[in-house]
């Protein structure tokens, strides 16, 4: 992790060139955005209310749940109760959910297969190398930087690549697919190897997706990235307003997502 930081040092240091830079939140919201039309301009993680959606405000609850989870000492760990972290962050507002039978069912499934993750998700003892932590490569292939946000890595006994793991509320297959190219390219790029394994636990199912990179090659994952990288690009420039009004997307949005 020490390279990551250098480069990020050089980066800063390298004067007034520029350079690309891609944001996996950004990258997961233009795959998750372009499954859908939308005929409103309106920063990208809001309801047509003006407010963050009931998916977007659970997210944010089970990232603080975990994060606190294993910020614990780990013999400490034992004695968490998933309940009581997820109901740390959980939203108050009733209103932003479809009725109130659905507002507690969603806390209960989240508390729920929280702990059943916890239970079973092995690494007694010891402490991820990794907890919602932001990182920035250069990414040579692509003449542009890239950023994270790691929600959990292990180091695996015995294995030169990083157990990654995110949890997600709701499953999304672009969404994956491009967290499995981005993980895969920045790894490689910044750690010097390919992730040992990437996992996605879906939170209200307690279902574990691994996200397999066999048969992928590292160029099938540039190539993504790139296609990707242009057509974000593209619509950038596109959806472009100068008016001043509208509200800037920025990276305050990642931080309420925490994810």
């Amino acid at each position: 992790m020490s390279a990551v930081r250098a480069e990020k040092e050089a980066a800063s240091a390298g004067g007034s060139e520029e350079t690309g830079l891609l944001h996996d939140y950004k990258l997961e919201r233009w795959l998750s955005s372009s499954r859908r039309p939308q005929p409103v301009r309106r920063a990208p993680s809001l309801s047509a209310g003006g407010q963050y959606d009931w998916a977007q405000r659970v997210q944010y609850a089970v990232g603080h749940a975990v994060n606190r989870y294993y910020s614990a000492e780990p013999e400490l760990r034992g004695h968490a109760d998933a309940g009581e972290l997820v109901d740390y962050r959980w939203p108050r507002r009733m209103a932003d959910f479809e009725s109130e039978k659905s507002y507690w069912e969603l806390k209960d499934s989240s508390a729920r297969h929280l702990q059943s993750f916890f239970v079973s998700n092995g690494y007694e003892g010891e402490r991820p190398v990794m907890l919602y932590e932001r990182f920035e490569t250069r990414v040579p292939e692509l003449e542009i930087d890239m950023s994270m946000i790691f929600q959990v890595a292990w180091q695996g006994k015995g294995e030169a690549g990083l157990h990654l793991q995110k949890f997600v509320v709701e499953r999304d297959s672009r969404v994956l697919e491009g967290y499995r190219h981005a993980a895969r390219v920045f790894c490689r790029q910044a750690f010097g190897a390919d992730p040992a394994k990437i996992e996605v636990y879906q939170v209200l199912r307690g279902e574990r997706i691994e996200l397999s990179l066999n048969g992928v090659s590292y160029e099938q994952s540039i190539d993504y990235l790139r296609l990707a990288y242009a057509g974000m690009e593209e619509e950038s420039q596109e959806r472009s307003c100068t008016c001043g009004q509208c509200r800037p997307e920025t990276e305050a949005a990642a931080g309420f997502l925490l994810c």
